[in-house]
């Protein structure tokens, strides 16, 4: 019989313990390591979800830049529709919960009462295109004298764009061309040549981000809470300049114009009785080839009867005239008279036609077709003009020529945006500037290249969300009307700069 030692019992009884107490070590760690890798690709999900909610509300952002641009392609649409419309830019739904909607704000000292913001397109033709401008005037000096007129804007800067955007390399009195730029530090050249972005100022010496964008660090256009700098908020020289804005060389029924200034004057003449009132159409042949001077002497002059005129411009248009005066502008029309002279019963006979548009119960009625219908330049596109029906103050006091009283006025009688009035016929053209707003033909025959009351390119801000909460997405674009073939000039992603407008999911 084997007799064990006394204490071995309990030794072996103690080792079996530690092998207890060891494994329960194990399991609590392997189970501590299971709960984290757990924890883990939980949080994996979580992030995985996310980014891919991340990416549906770009892609709910983005359906609202395609189907701003489907809108803007149908030609029964009102313009006037896309400046605030609640029910058709608000909450649009594209499936899986996803939503846009399309958000821009008001210009500065409109609003409404409710929102400071509104559901609706921006008109890229309410702003001064800064190549069109060297397009209008080479010399610079009408660019310059805008420019001066926008907030903080200085001479050096002022030059300094202008030589940034003008084909040659001498500098300005306070401007800089290449020799100013090659020793900095990157060293460049100047362009010389025109603007690829708004945000390519900033490449212009004394250009920068505080003078360009203000205070609207996440450039929605609304003051936000801490975007004033102790001065009052500022949205930059970035809310008034542009280099998108377009406008085609065409009529209301997007029809080319009839150039006034064509030398086939038989083939004019048959133009512009179709579009024109005859008399006014006998008037521009007569105008372009018959002296606009009055006699010198004591012969008289009569008012030219209708067969005299009617004789005067078939004689015109069947002997034809190799150099026939060129109408620089349309409201040179206005006040106009021609004199020729012609033998009437055996006799010299000095006879006058004065420009239907001189008399005032005709102009109402005449005026606007003219400058719908008609045209001085035989491009088919013309540099881009500003929309004065669009236009904010700031824009409107840079115009050549404008006072404050003109730009009040223009304010006061201009139809309400949104309204549905932009559509009457009274606003197709600039001639309501004259016809109701008092201003003079002097000044209409200078701002007549520098304002429209036509747009085709819209700035759009496309938000992208779930109704539910989760992340969000903004885009911005600008796009092209192009006659009915939108086409999409310029996207960026500003989803960094957050939601920007505060409504309601």
């Amino acid at each position: 019989m084997r007799v064990s030692r006394p204490g071995t019992t309990l030794r072996s009884e103690s080792r079996r313990g530690m092998v207890l107490y060891a494994v329960l070590i194990v399991v609590v760690l392997l189970s501590l390591a299971a709960y984290q890798y757990s924890e883990l690709m939980s949080q994996e999900q979580t992030a995985a979800a996310s980014a891919l909610r991340q990416v549906q509300a770009k892609a709910c952002a983005d359906s609202g830049i395609h189907a701003v641009a489907a809108l803007l392609a149908d030609p029964e649409r009102n313009p006037d529709d896309f400046y605030d419309n609640e029910s058709l830019f608000h909450q649009v739904s594209v499936g899986g919960g996803g939503q846009y909607s399309i958000v821009a704000a008001f210009p500065r000292g409109e609003t409404l009462s409710t929102r400071d913001y509104r559901f609706g397109l921006i008109d890229e033709s309410s702003k001064i295109n800064l190549n069109a401008l060297l397009r209008l005037d080479t010399s610079g000096r009408v660019a310059f004298e805008m420019l001066m007129k926008l907030p903080n804007m200085t001479e050096e800067v002022a030059d300094a764009i202008i030589d940034w955007i003008d084909p040659d390399d001498n500098p300005r009195p306070y401007g800089a061309e290449s020799q100013s730029y090659l020793g900095g530090t990157p060293s460049y050249r100047c362009k010389n040549g025109p603007l690829d972005s708004v945000e390519e100022l900033l490449l212009v010496r004394g250009v920068t981000p505080e003078l360009l964008f203000g205070t609207d660090r996440n450039r929605n256009g609304i003051e936000d809470p801490g975007e004033s700098d102790g001065e009052g908020w500022d949205p930059g020289w970035a809310a008034y300049l542009t280099i998108y804005s377009r406008e085609m060389n065409v009529d209301a029924e997007g029809e080319p114009r009839t150039n006034l200034n064509d030398s086939d004057l038989a083939g004019l003449s048959d133009k512009l009785r179709q579009v024109l009132d005859q008399d006014l159409a006998d008037f521009i042949i007569l105008y372009r080839t018959q002296s606009t001077s009055a006699p010198t002497g004591n012969r008289p002059v009569v008012d030219a009867p209708a067969d005299a005129v009617t004789s005067k411009v078939n004689e015109v248009i069947s002997g034809g005239q190799s150099r026939p005066r060129s109408v620089s502008s349309r409201f040179e029309l206005l006040e106009g008279e021609v004199y020729w002279t012609a033998e009437v019963n055996g006799r010299q006979q000095t006879f006058r036609l004065r420009s239907p548009l001189s008399d005032r119960a005709r102009r109402d009625s005449l005026l606007p077709i003219l400058l719908d219908k008609t045209t001085t330049q035989r491009d088919t596109e013309l540099p881009a003009r500003v929309n004065v029906l669009t236009a904010p103050e700031e824009v409107l006091a840079c115009l050549p020529g404008m006072t404050d009283a003109d730009v009040r006025s223009i304010v006061e009688l201009r139809p309400v945006l949104g309204s549905g009035e932009a559509s009457n016929s009274r606003f197709q053209t600039t001639a309501w500037l004259l016809l109701d707003a008092n201003f003079t033909v002097d000044k209409m025959r200078t701002l007549e290249r520098y304002i429209t009351t036509r747009s085709q390119v819209y700035r759009v801000q496309s938000v992208g969300y779930f109704g539910n909460g989760g992340p969000m997405a903004r885009v911005e674009a600008v796009i092209d009307v192009n006659n009915g073939r939108p086409r999409i000039v310029m996207w960026r992603d500003l989803t960094e700069l957050g939601r920007g407008y505060n409504f309601q999911q």
